[in-house]
């Protein structure tokens, strides 16, 4: 009867929860002529976990987890254009680009610069299952699986500029002198073409003076013409992660969890060129297969 109960507790799942940071950034092919990087960012991850055990040393693990991803993204590009919507009484324009005949021409003459900078926050509930193998008297636990995220919220904050080159590398460039809009994306909500600030700005370029919204929202700039439900993150993320944990007593550990995207986050339709058009003045695709990656330190408990 002993034995009988100790074989029912060793293989009794045990329910438990962590929380702790998500630090993270986003992977992908950088464009031809452009300066663009992406930095690491911390945000929160949280959820509950329950562990089943196959062996004494092994088993399987599943977790249920809200964890927020994303990056600092920033873009610099030289000889690049910014294409404005119909604002008012102003008609659309193509900065950078002549027109000629049915078509666009770029401008080489001048050098016009467009500089974007975004925090994007990316929420997901994730659900890893994990294989784990316990060493050192089950004080060191590894790791290695698989997850899959559902795209829950989607947001972005950030700037956008855009004027000449030498105005915009001056050291305090004249405000009037350039294009400067506000970012607030909301990438789920938003829908095509909407502000989210429609008060007026006006800034003077090559001597004419364009007036334009402050605060254009995440389609704003596109020539998509159904948004279809399909938002610039895609909804479903599938993830490898490894991670090692350290238990303190049976119920605390602390943890290191690694993850990386086997499949493209974004949605090709809003994968554009900032650099270049086409020649009939709409948007080149891009088509970039673009990722998570990021690691989570967290405090765990067990029941």
């Amino acid at each position: 009867m002993s034995y009988t109960t100790q074989a029912q507790d060793l293989f009794k799942p045990k329910f438990g929860l962590r929380a702790g940071a998500s630090f993270s950034t986003m992977f992908g092919p950088q464009e031809a002529g452009v300066e663009e990087n992406n930095k690491l960012t911390v945000r929160v991850a949280a959820g509950g976990t329950v562990k089943i055990p196959l062996h004494e040393r092994f088993g399987i693990a599943a977790e249920v987890v809200f964890v927020q991803k994303g990056t600092y993204y920033s873009a610099s590009a030289d000889n690049s254009f910014l294409k404005l919507p119909p604002y008012g009484t102003e008609q659309s324009l193509i900065y950078g680009y002549n027109k000629v005949g049915n078509g666009y021409e770029k401008i080489t003459d001048k050098n016009y610069k467009r500089r974007v900078g975004m925090n994007i926050i990316n929420a997901y509930i994730e659900i890893p299952v994990m294989f784990y193998f316990e060493v050192l008297d089950d004080r060191l636990q590894f790791d290695l699986g698989a997850g899959i995220g559902f795209l829950i919220d989607s947001k972005a904050l950030g700037t956008i500029k855009y004027g000449a080159a030498d105005i915009l590398n001056a050291d305090n460039p004249d405000p009037t002198q350039f294009i400067e809009m506000d970012l607030d994306y909301k990438m789920i909500k938003d829908e095509l073409g909407a502000l989210y600030d429609g008060t007026a700005k006006s800034a003077k370029i090559d001597g004419t003076t364009r007036y334009y919204p402050r605060g254009p929202s995440a389609y704003y700039f596109t020539d998509v013409e159904d948004k279809a439900n399909e938002h610039i993150f895609k909804t479903i993320d599938l993830t490898l992660q490894a991670g090692v944990s350290y238990y303190f007593t049976p119920g605390l550990r602390m943890g290191l969890r690694f993850s990386y995207s086997m499949l493209d986050i974004t949605t090709n339709k809003y994968d554009y060129s900032i650099k270049d058009l086409n020649s009939d003045g709409s948007y080149i695709q891009r088509n970039d297969i673009d990722g998570n990656l990021g690691f989570q330190l967290f405090v765990g408990l067990q029941f």
